[in-house]
């Protein structure tokens, strides 16, 4: 049982890997092209307006995705009425979020230039919103092979008309204008799979099943909510707090982040319907899956840190070049967050998997108003340092109220007595050598050569593990 497992969970990663490893690399690149060609100021304009529309798009998604993952991998037979409901719920929501977030940028007095390019990335984000709950059916389904080719499709799009149009003169209005017109073509082509292979769409809506959607998803709404105050408030109170230019120069450092966090967050959305169907059939096999998954993004996840945290200057330099230097320090710092940020998507998942979505809620909540209030006392004082401080400070916090979680339910942490130490001086061996290799691209080779060499030499990928990725690379 746990080999067949573990070859759906990897035939389900690698279709979210390939997607999500060539949207993120696409959307990186298009991301720091916009940084070099619009500058400092209208890249924190463009950063700015992402955040924004991604925190007040919110409330049209309302937890429906995820509650539909969890509900339709259980009941397959309901997801033409998960579907159509949903549908309609969230037209409904993301008409008043668009509503609401127009409101805010005039209360707030915003430049129209930048409440053009806001409202321009509100409206990727409510179809964006729209495009995921179609996602949630692949993902019901384990069909992610659906997703993984809309992404890619979507995001070469973006990348090919945002380099023509920036290439013939045009700036930042027609750039972002490339999102939203991109989006709602992905929609289009994600409607007619899912309705022709999944679930077609019923116009007969009952008023009862939309409440019992939204009953249950509420708690999955302020999830979803603290979670995305939490990684981007932080832009948002520095576009009124300091300068478009400090929003650019910390944007460039926190691109790179999210980048690298598709990562863990790719791996425990292949995992939660497994863990979703454990929790009714076999609490061991739960047990099993959480432990090698935690073990798994904790041997990624720290050399990437320690390579983070010394290679900073050049990274940035190689990326965005000099004009966008102080970036350096503040990835520096976040360089402790990326590996917290490893872990705590499995734990996370894991709570919601087994029907204790208040504890997740509880954490992410605590984290959000942790984040807000830091920022607020340490932007005035110090700036993008003082947010990037902000948010470690919150993670570190974060992480420890998510293992007393998983404590309690259950799951003994000493398994990380047999490989975490090894995990360290395999990144001391690596973090010796790094600082003295000059070119970046050398550095990063020599660099993963010597921790995976330090991590085979000390057997943190013991006979249980081979034996696995052996079993699933012969699919037996």
């Amino acid at each position: 049982m746990k080999f067949g497992t573990a070859r759906r969970i990897t035939a389900n990663f690698a279709s979210l890997a390939t997607a999500e490893i060539t949207s993120k690399i696409v959307q990186a690149l298009i991301f720091i092209y916009l940084a070099r060609f619009l500058g400092k100021n209208d890249f924190g304009i463009f950063s700015f307006s992402i955040s924004f529309s991604l925190i007040f798009m919110i409330l049209a998604d309302f937890g429906m995705g995820t509650l539909f993952v969890r509900e339709i991998s259980r009941k397959k037979e309901q997801a033409s009425k998960f579907f159509s409901h949903g549908l309609a719920i969230k037209a409904v929501l993301a008409a008043i979020s668009l509503a609401l977030g127009y409101t805010f940028l005039n209360i707030m007095g915003y430049p129209q230039r930048t409440v053009y390019v806001a409202c321009i990335m509100l409206m990727f984000a409510a179809l964006q919103s729209f495009t995921e709950l179609h996602f949630s059916i692949f993902r019901a389904f384990e069909k992610m092979n659906y997703e993984m080719l809309l992404k890619i499709v979507r995001i070469l799009s973006i990348a090919g008309l945002v380099l023509y149009l920036t290439k013939n003169g045009h700036g930042i209005i027609a750039a972002s204008l490339v999102f939203p017109l991109t989006e709602f073509i992905i929609l289009i082509f994600a409607f007619i799979i899912v309705n022709a292979k999944f679930a077609k769409v019923d116009p007969r809506l009952d008023f009862e099943f939309s409440k019992s959607i939204l009953k249950e998803s509420y708690i999955l709404f302020f999830s979803l909510l603290f979670a995305t105050l939490y990684l981007y408030v932080d832009v948002v109170m520095l576009s009124k707090m300091r300068t478009n230019a400090e929003v650019g120069i910390y944007s460039a450092a926190s691109n790179i982040i999210i980048a690298l966090i598709f990562v863990p967050l790719m791996y425990a959305n292949s995992i939660y319907p497994t863990i979703s169907r454990f929790y009714i059939t076999s609490k061991k096999s739960l047990a099993w899956v959480y432990e090698k998954s935690f073990k798994y993004m904790f041997v990624l996840g720290c050399p990437i840190a320690a390579g983070l945290f010394i290679l900073a200057d050049k990274i940035i330099n190689f990326l965005y070049g000099q004009q966008y230097a102080q970036s350096a320090a503040v990835l520096m710092v976040w360089s402790g967050y990326i590996l917290l940020k490893f872990l705590n998507p499995v734990s996370g998942y894991t709570l919601l998997a087994t029907d204790q979505q208040h504890k997740r809620l509880a954490g992410q909540g605590a984290a959000a108003a942790i984040n807000i209030m830091l920022n607020f006392i340490l932007i005035p004082a110090y700036g993008i340092i003082g947010a990037a401080f902000a948010t470690l400070i919150t993670e570190i916090i974060f992480t420890a109220i998510y293992c007393s979680f998983m404590a309690k339910f259950g799951i003994n942490f000493k398994f990380l007595k047999k490989f975490s130490y090894k995990v360290i001086i395999a990144v001391l061996a690596m973090a010796t050598i790094l600082p003295y290799i000059g070119n970046l691209a050398a550095a990063i080779i020599v660099g993963a050569s010597v921790y995976i060499a330090v991590i085979f030499l000390l057997r943190v990928i013991d006979d249980e593990d081979k034996n696995l990725f052996n079993r699933v690379a012969r699919n037996t």
